[in-house]
């Protein structure tokens, strides 16, 4: 599913949310930090292939910038923009406030719109690939010194038949966020790491308290984010989207699993009465409706909007893994993130010039410069900042990740993070390959229909969704 830039630091860093195994979010990088412009003595090209000297040839770039009502994006963007300049003062900065959506990128590249680099989500690989809409980056990785430094399996849904078309940003694996003031309420034992949905169920039916307009979970069921919810739980069941076979790609929702994690839904709605009575939410109505304290259990990891947007308290906040769906199983979540997309109708010039960009504030002291800088703004401010250790894209072990960590351990009060049990036992999961964001919308029209009629029959409607998604949707896709 897509993510939004949480803000243009966490972009920038790639400090956001996902785990050691991402498909569709980040983690880990291996070695130690350099300068990614540590040039050898008397020449005039940087390590990343660009020449700095004071002749370089003038170049004008269209960099996608946060929109309007981001003013937080929009300063560190300014900051990274005055950064790039100074290092590279031939090239010319334009500003486009475009974003990425999978509806309007046809058009975009068709009008040669598009940024010289623009985000996307780990769902698009293919897309963007088999449409020529992103660069190989293969000339500028051979030239990068910090090219290997990257987790591989963050790479890897961007990684199709051998080349990279994309560099991480930030990732994550879905997790849960508790109210635990609405648990303590109503004397409800909060749960721990290591919860089944068999608790999850029991936490959510306890919370809930209808009279009061309070949720004991409240689940996305609007838009696609709906569907991107739901498919927790179909890991969690031990199931798939899709199958890949013979050059063909066919539903796999419907399976034993799918109807499982529907008849779990069905029972949250319907037996525990734990949703909102208005279920139909999307991303912001959800986490809206936490923040307003008005829901126990919700999925997702918006700490920094509770706390420096809603004015909760971070001690009344924690974050967990998905549950299991019984004991000893995985706690399995959805892995996403965003990537960067190098623009290929731009001339090699401007394309490195945007690679240049994308990777400024990688595995250097600069990036290391702007957490401080973000940390002493958010301890000014009484604000905190969110780090989820299995969503950083460098390796948490090696020289840069233990930098980083000795600064993130001079700011205790502002610094809000995962306990270890947590961060140990959650796995992640990637994203269907084929029509993700398709998929999700399927799903969604399946989770309506369960939530609107207690009487849904889950199996034959996944079955006829599956049937039609197969029809309309998969039949078209060419597996490689």
């Amino acid at each position: 599913m897509k993510t939004l830039r949480k803000n243009a630091f966490l972009a920038l860093l790639g400090l956001s949310l996902m785990v050691t195994a991402c498909s569709s979010g980040g983690s880990s990088t291996k070695n130690e930090p350099a300068s990614i412009t540590q040039a050898k003595s008397g020449d005039q090209t940087n390590a990343s292939g660009n020449d700095t000297s004071s002749e370089a040839k003038p170049i004008t770039m269209t960099i996608q910038y946060p929109k309007p009502d981001s003013p937080e994006s929009i300063d560190l963007e300014e900051s990274k923009i005055k950064r790039f300049q100074e290092k590279y003062p031939n090239v010319t900065i334009k500003k486009n406030d475009w974003h990425y959506s999978p509806s309007e990128i046809g058009i975009k590249m068709a009008a040669h719109q598009a940024q010289a680099e623009f985000n996307t989500f780990a769902t698009e690989g293919k897309t963007l690939m088999e449409h020529q809409w992103a660069a190989d980056l293969a000339p500028f990785m051979s030239t990068y010194e910090h090219a290997n430094d990257f987790n591989q399996k963050l790479l890897d849904p961007l990684t199709i038949d051998g080349n990279l078309y994309a560099i991480p940003t930030d990732g994550y694996i879905m997790s849960v966020m508790i109210n635990k003031k609405l648990f303590e309420a109503k004397n409800v034992p909060l749960p721990t790491a290591e919860w089944t949905w068999e608790d999850f169920y029991n936490a959510a039916k306890a919370t809930a308290d209808p009279a009061k307009g309070i949720a004991g979970f409240a689940i996305m069921a609007k838009g696609n984010e709906g569907g991107w919810n739901w498919t927790n739980l179909l890991y969690q069941a031990g199931g798939q989207e899709e199958n890949v076979a013979d050059g063909k790609v066919t539903s796999a929702f419907n399976s034993d699993a799918g109807v499982k994690a529907m008849e779990f839904l069905q029972k949250l709605r319907w037996e525990a009465n734990a949703l909102p009575q208005n279920w139909a939410l999307n991303i912001s109505d959800t986490y809206n409706l936490f923040k307003q304290g008005r829901a126990a259990i919700v999925f997702g990891q918006d700490i920094e909007g509770a706390v420096n947007e809603a004015g909760m308290k971070r001690e009344d906040l924690m974050v967990l893994p998905m549950p299991s769906m019984e004991k000893g199983g995985d706690h399995v979540g959805v892995m996403g993130g965003n990537y960067l997309v190098i623009n290929p109708q731009e001339s090699p010039e401007v394309q490195q010039a945007a690679f240049n960009y994308v990777t400024l504030d990688y595995f250097n002291q600069g990036g290391l410069d702007e957490l401080k800088r973000v940390l002493e703004d958010r301890k000014s401010k009484s604000q905190i900042y969110y780090l989820d250790p299995t969503g950083v894209y460098y390796n948490s072990e090696s020289e840069y990740g233990q930098k980083v960590k000795e600064i993130l351990a001079q700011y205790p009060e502002t610094v809000f993070t995962r306990d270890e049990q947590s961060v140990a036992v959650a796995k992640g999961h990637p994203e269907a390959v084929y029509n993700a964001q398709d998929y999700y919308a399927a799903i969604t029209t399946v989770m309506q229909a369960v939530l609107s009629d207690k009487n849904t029959d889950v199996k034959e409607l996944l079955d006829k969704t599956a049937k039609k998604f197969d029809a309309e949707v998969l039949s078209k896709v060419k597996a490689n």
